[in-house]
C-alpha cells in the first residue's frame, strides 16, 4: 500500500474533526442528506440485499436501510473513530462498521466480501481521496461489487481537473478533487460500468456561504448509480 499523508490525516484526525463539527445534540433518524439518496436509489428502482458504505459516517442511512428496507447486510466504513464509536454504540445490533479508507480496510482483506455486495454507497469520498490511492481504492470497489451490482455515487461534477484546499484544515495541505463529469467517468470509461440513473445539480447552499471557487462549476454536482457488467457492454467485431 502506498503511503497517503492525506489519507493518514483524515484516519487520525480530520475524520473526527469532521465529525465533531456537523453532530448535533438532537440526532435525527436519518439527515437531510442521506433521505435524499434514500429517495433517489427508491426512485432508481434497483434491487440489492447486501450494501456497503464508504464514508457512512456513524450510520444512519444503513441502519435505516435494515431496520425499515429489511436489507440483510449493513456493513459501513468510516475514516472517523470517533463516528464509528458513536454509531457502534447507536446501532451495534443491526449493523456493522469498521474505521478504514476505501484503500486500507479490513472489508478488503476478507475473501468472503469479494464479489458480495450488490450496492456500495460513496457519498462525497472519492474528492477526498489522495490522488496516491485512488486507483487502489477504484479497484477495491470493483473487487467487492457483484456482477449486475451497482455503484450509487454523490460527487463533484466539474468541467475540469481542479483541486480546492480543505479550508478546515490549517496544519496540512489537504486537497478535495474535482475530475470531469466526476470520478464515475473512470469507471465508466473501463467498459465495465453503465449508466442506470443520473440527476445533476448545482449546490445553491454552497453557491451563497462566504467561500467562493473561482469556477461555478465547482458548485456542479452528480447522483449517479452506475451498474457494473463483466462483458455485457461490449459489441463484438466480427472479421468481413
Amino acid at each position: 500500500m502506498k503511503d497517503s499523508i492525506q489519507d493518514k490525516y483524515y484516519l487520525e484526525k480530520e475524520g473526527n474533526s469532521f465529525f465533531q463539527r456537523n453532530i448535533s445534540d438532537k440526532i435525527p433518524e436519518l439527515r437531510k442528506s442521506k433521505q435524499t439518496i434514500l429517495d433517489n436509489i427508491k426512485e432508481s428502482e434497483i434491487q440489492f440485499s447486501n450494501v456497503l458504505e464508504y464514508g457512512c459516517n456513524y450510520g444512519d442511512l444503513l441502519h435505516h436501510l435494515k431496520k425499515n428496507e429489511n436489507i440483510e447486510n449493513c456493513i459501513g466504513v468510516e475514516a472517523s473513530s470517533d463516528a464509528i464509536k458513536f454509531g457502534t454504540e447507536q446501532y451495534s445490533d443491526l449493523i456493522s462498521l469498521y474505521q478504514g479508507t476505501i484503500a486500507d480496510n479490513i472489508i478488503n482483506e476478507n475473501k468472503k466480501y469479494q464479489q458480495f455486495f450488490d450496492l456500495i454507497i460513496i457519498d462525497d469520498v472519492f474528492g477526498w481521496i489522495s490522488r496516491e490511492t485512488i486507483i487502489q481504492s477504484l479497484a477495491n470497489i470493483d473487487n467487492v461489487l457483484k456482477d449486475n451490482g451497482f455503484i450509487f455515487i454523490r460527487d463533484f461534477y466539474p468541467d475540469k481537473l481542479v483541486k480546492n484546499i480543505n479550508h478546515h484544515v490549517k496544519d496540512e495541505k489537504i486537497y478535495n478533487y474535482k475530475v470531469p463529469n466526476s470520478h464515475a467517468s473512470i469507471f465508466l470509461s473501463t467498459g465495465v460500468y453503465s449508466v442506470h440513473w443520473q440527476k445533476i445539480f448545482f449546490d445553491n447552499i454552497g453557491m451563497s456561504t462566504d467561500y467562493k471557487c473561482d469556477n461555478i462549476f465547482n458548485y456542479r454536482w452528480t447522483d449517479i448509480i452506475l451498474k457494473k457488467s463483466l462483458g455485457g457492454l461490449f459489441n463484438e467485431s466480427k472479421q468481413i
